[in-house]
């Protein structure tokens, strides 16, 4: 099941992305949350900042509206304005 929490909801997303990352090193502060997965990243920032990379690829967005978290699945989806992007736990 998803999952869908607002970028404003500080407390919500460091909840959810903390249990996202449980296989990963987490490191949260009072702005800025990163998930490392060994060769994958996974970087939310709480004005709306969102960052991803793995080998072959990388995904930056800033404006990030919501974050669409289905931890069975292992993805997290961001959705902006114009863009939808789905990055895969590995």
């Amino acid at each position: 099941m998803s999952e869908r929490i607002r970028l404003d909801d500080w407390n919500a997303v460091r909840d959810a992305l903390r249990r996202f990352g449980e296989s990963g090193d987490v490191t949260v502060d009072d702005d800025r949350l990163r998930i490392d997965f060994g060769s994958a990243r996974v970087e939310v920032s709480r004005d709306g900042g969102v960052k991803t990379g793995m080998p072959l690829h990388d995904f930056e967005r800033e404006g990030a509206a919501e974050l669409v978290v289905d931890h069975g699945a292992g993805t997290l989806t961001i959705d902006a304005d114009d863009v939808s992007y789905t990055f895969r736990r590995p």
